[in-house]
């Protein structure tokens, strides 16, 4: 059998993905039907609209070998305990010489790694709704990309590894995020108020549908605090922080008080050492707030109020 040569920076991309480290006891996804695929699809509400051009477009050993190999590097990437973090993950973009197959590669990527990750959900005892509700982030990220690009496409592939080692869960309104302040991202030292570096934390997220309602944040802070504490016993945390544009100060100047957003910016106290360091621009501040868990959820005030 032959093949057509890859263009340069098609050959670069796939040398990048073959560097990844390959954890040898990841077990290297299987070939899918197109009735499987579309199964796998809905769980990860993927549009409609896509299913036909994912299809089209999904590789096998046989057709896409050199694109089979790369999805086998990134699925033992995406499940090494070894690995790197989402952010520090060498996961480029595929080059526009692939055309759709490469705006695809990643939710052929997580088609194929939907088996592994759903076994890990049910090793930890996540209910389905909420397994369902997190995984439909995939769907929701392409979404967003055809807004953008007006084709289709997906372009969050990092963001979502998070979702896949099951170290991001959506509860609600809300997404929480198990991990461990990294004052090196703030500019420096948090303040006494905010928790220490590498101090375990939850890491809130926002999901870009429906309005952020007071009763919404409190229902889905009150869910986390139960859901850490029965799924993730060993992982005392004491702060949940969040770090967004929508907690600018700056906003309160626009907003009317009763607002959904000053609402909830009231849930959490900026935390940072120096609060000169952060930017002004309400359009792309990212200023990081902290709150910690109580028994009766999240408290406004000049304090650290957490879920």
């Amino acid at each position: 059998m032959t093949h057509t040569p890859t263009a340069p920076d098609v050959e670069e991309w796939l040398n990048v993905l073959g560097r990844q480290e390959a954890a040898g006891d990841i077990a290297d996804p299987e070939p899918v039907s197109p009735d499987e695929a579309r199964r796998r699809m809905r769980l990860l509400a993927v549009p409609a609209e896509d299913h036909g051009r994912v299809l089209a477009t999904l590789p096998d050993p046989a057709r896409a070998p050199a694109r089979w190999q790369a999805l086998r590097h990134c699925h033992r990437a995406l499940f090494s305990q070894s690995a790197p973090a989402p952010r520090e993950t060498a996961w480029p973009d595929a080059p526009a010489a692939l055309g759709e197959a490469g705006r695809y590669f990643y939710v052929h990527l997580y088609l194929l790694a939907l088996p592994l990750a759903l076994e890990r959900q049910r090793r930890l005892g996540i209910p389905d709704d909420i397994v369902a509700a997190t995984f439909a982030d995939v769907g929701a990220k392409m979404i967003t990309y055809r807004l953008a690009h007006r084709t289709g496409g997906f372009d969050r592939q990092r963001w979502v590894m998070r979702h896949f080692r099951g170290t991001l869960h959506r509860l609600g309104r809300l997404q929480f995020e198990r991990t461990t302040l990294d004052t090196a991202a703030l500019g420096g030292p948090p303040g006494p108020d905010g928790p220490a570096d590498g101090e375990r934390v939850l890491s809130v997220h926002i999901p870009e549908d429906g309005p952020l309602t007071p009763a919404r944040c409190a229902a889905s802070l009150r869910a986390a605090r139960d859901f850490f504490t029965q799924h993730f016993p060993d992982e005392t945390v004491q702060f949940a922080t969040c770090s967004s544009w929508l907690l600018d100060d700056q906003l309160a100047a626009y907003l009317p008080p009763p607002s959904n957003i000053l609402h909830f910016q009231r849930r959490f106290t900026r935390f940072e050492a120096d609060l000169s360091a952060t930017t002004t621009s309400c359009s792309s501040s990212s200023t990081s707030r902290s709150a910690r868990p109580t028994s009766t959820g999240c408290h406004s005030g000049p304090r650290c109020s957490t879920p």
